[in-house]
């Protein structure tokens, strides 16, 4: 079963919100490449809703039924409006440009070939203003952890009444890797194993990815601190870029 079929288990591990970090950094993305703002695959609204609700003049799309579901419900609970739709990112259509669009979370890497990377360039250039910026997030590759024993379950956390394990699988000549997340309930024993894939990305696969889709990096940060981006020690690759 797919990770992004379950929000319960999703949110509880992510947070319903983002943390002060997270919801700093795109606070500051959208004032200083706003006004208008699109949240690319939202999910249950992590950055979409506090973001809305802080004023940012914004709106979101997602392929998952579910987590729209659970956004537009988040949302009504804390009294924020907001526009959020069901899209693919591939290929999604909206009737206005965009001053600022961002795909967080690591959703841009459950994009698994080259079709589907240049078909959401695609879809974005055509939405994105003259001026306008683009921001992708995704994870800094773990060589350890990805070339780990396949199945092999490691321990990442405790999360209410759940202990939550995951084995990975990594297909090196398609750089995708294959998770499965296993929660366990500790009240009535029952497990729950949840899934997703992911394609991994290097330095050079960034530059490579933004060159050849028409666009220039402006900036590459490691982490929402904004620190510059490190290959060995960086988490993330948070990139900010224009049309070339």
């Amino acid at each position: 079963m797919s990770l992004y079929t379950n929000t319960e288990l999703y949110d509880l591990v992510h947070g319903p919100f983002a943390d002060e970090e997270t919801f700093d950094f795109y606070y500051q993305m959208a004032i200083r490449y706003g006004p208008k703002v699109l949240d690319a695959a939202c999910g249950t609204g992590q950055i979409l809703i506090p973001l809305a609700k802080a004023g940012i003049e914004i709106c979101g799309f997602d392929i998952s039924e579910e987590m729209l579901s659970a956004c537009r419900q988040k949302a009504a609970d804390e009294g924020v409006s907001i526009e959020a739709c069901n899209g693919d990112m591939r290929d999604f259509a909206f009737s206005q440009s965009f001053d600022l669009i961002f795909v967080a979370g690591n959703s841009f890497q459950h994009l698994m070939t080259d079709a589907d990377i240049s078909a959401a360039f695609n879809s974005i250039r055509k939405h994105l203003a003259p001026k306008g910026r683009l921001h992708i997030e995704m994870f800094n590759p773990s060589w350890p952890l990805l070339m780990r024993e396949p199945e092999k379950r490691l321990m990442v956390g405790q999360f209410g009444e759940y202990i939550l394990t995951e084995d990975s699988s990594y297909d090196v000549i398609n750089r995708t890797s294959h998770t499965t997340w296993h929660f366990w309930h500790k009240p009535s024993g029952k497990e729950t194993s949840l899934s997703y894939s992911a394609r991994e990305y290097l330095l050079t696969d960034v530059e490579e990815m933004f060159s050849s889709n028409g666009f220039v990096i402006e900036h590459h940060y490691g982490d929402f601190d904004l620190s510059p981006y490190d290959e060995e020690r960086s988490s993330k690759h948070l990139v900010v870029a224009k049309m070339a």
